[in-house]
């Protein structure tokens, strides 16, 4: 199968990402410039859609990356109170401090196992409320709606992430350090406090150990203090390959259809959405689901989530994302492979991060993407990313996110496979 795409078709694509990043700048979550862009999308989407929805919520936008400032005060403290210890200031001193160190611990590793690892709004109660906001554009069903398919992408950008914009490689090295110091403080101090209950503990015996890991420690807990500046300081980062690369790409597709309503599937709905808060932990893409989740059902819907589209040649499909343990939709990953096949292009299935050892150490601490929000839910959904990871430090939720970043010929070949998708849904139910 050939696919034919005008140059006015790939022009508009990279013109879209520049004139977003001319006219609203860097996007953090839930700010004006993210709610302008919103706009903007939403105009496009109105010149090919049958109707086209802003649809705002509520969420706690500095929660997600503030869970870490929080985490290095407690687990801070912990090791404070425990060299606190040979000051005997009360009663069973040793007793109640080596409790407390335990206790502090242990809600660091429930608070970053909550926000991170699993993305809940665990402590965004701390925080303040905002308003974001999804667009969704709507290209009815001809005849009866009974199928739904989704494609989607999100317009906010990340906060600098202090880290990779300074240390570069220095990044993981510094996360890996300061996870590792965590569980090995909580393992220890769980151990010295079943030692005290049974009345063996000895304070000298941990005194070494427990210093030599607080220096240890000391670089990756300032570090990670400093991860994102406060307010308007972290809102520098263009965003363009994540991830107005994927918005390009919805919104080209969204003027093809409207020039080719013919290879739409009947009684097929298509919905191209643009994801507010995607980096604030994905809270656009639960909201949509939340709000949404019986016509999802319903329709038996499924989506094709696209995240940080950069290099023409390293097409990947999302099939596990390992920081939330979410497994996708193999359904729908093999639907993306049919789509690439048909048109020639390569593409490789692996877990996000990559699928060396290597990669797939980075990927633990990756994060994830808006399809987590529909398969954590039971909808079925796979990400399509294409990021050259030998790159990506280089540019990665940093200033450097601009436009001469995505090579050309990527936009193109994604956009290819999505409409190669829609043509194969057509010929399956034609059968």
């Amino acid at each position: 199968m050939k696919i034919e795409l005008t140059n006015e078709d790939s022009k508009y694509m990279y013109d879209v990402i520049q004139r977003i990043i001319d006219k609203c700048g860097s996007r953090m979550p839930c700010s004006a410039q993210e709610a302008q862009a919103a706009e903007m999308i939403s105009t496009e989407l109105k010149k090919s859609c049958d109707n086209v929805l802003i649809d705002p919520f509520i969420c706690q936008p500095r929660a997600f990356l503030g869970y870490i400032k929080i985490d290095i005060i407690l687990v801070f403290l912990s090791f404070i109170l425990f060299f606190m210890i040979p000051f005997d200031i009360t009663y069973y001193w040793d007793e109640i401090i080596i409790w407390v160190s335990y206790i502090l611990n242990l809600i660091a590793i429930i608070i970053i196992w909550n926000e991170f690892f699993n993305y809940r709004e665990f402590i965004d109660p701390l925080f303040k409320k905002r308003q974001s906001q999804n667009v969704i554009g709507t290209i009815k069903a001809s005849g009866e709606r009974k199928n739904l398919i989704i494609f989607s992408g999100h317009h906010d950008s990340a906060l600098q992430f202090n880290l990779l914009w300074h240390l570069k490689m220095g990044y993981p090295i510094i996360i890996f350090i300061g996870l590792g110091i965590m569980i090995i403080w909580l393992v220890s101090s769980l151990i010295m406090l079943l030692l005290s209950i049974i009345g063996l503990f000895f304070y000298k015996s941990f005194f070494i150990f427990g210093l030599i890991l607080f220096i240890i420690g000391i670089p990756a807990f300032i570090g990670l203090f400093l991860f994102v500046s406060p307010g308007e300081k972290a809102n520098k980062v263009p965003g363009a390959v994540d991830n107005l690369s994927a918005v390009a790409i919805i919104l080209a597709l969204a003027k093809y259809l409207k020039s080719n309503k013919e290879i739409i599937p009947n009684n097929t709905e298509i919905k191209l959405i643009s994801f507010g808060c995607e980096e604030a932990g994905l809270r656009g893409a639960y909201r949509y689901v939340e709000n949404y989740y019986n016509e999802l059902e319903m329709l038996d819907a499924e989506c094709v989530n696209l995240d940080a589209i950069q290099s023409k040649n390293k097409v990947s499909i999302i099939d596990f994302e390992p920081s939330t343990r979410t497994k996708h939709s193999d359904i729908v990953v093999k639907k993306i492979e049919n789509a690439a096949k048909l048109i020639n292009t390569d593409v490789s299935s692996s877990s996000l991060g990559g699928s060396n050892l290597l990669e797939k150490i980075i990927g633990q601490i990756s994060g994830g993407t808006d399809a987590t929000a529909f398969s954590k839910s039971g909808i079925k959904a796979a990400n399509i990313s294409a990021m050259d990871l030998s790159k990506m430090l280089q540019f990665y939720h940093q200033p450097t996110d601009t436009l001469d970043k995505i090579e050309k010929g990527s936009l193109e070949n994604v956009l290819k496979i999505l409409i190669s998708f829609i043509i194969n849904e057509k010929n399956m139910k034609n059968k």
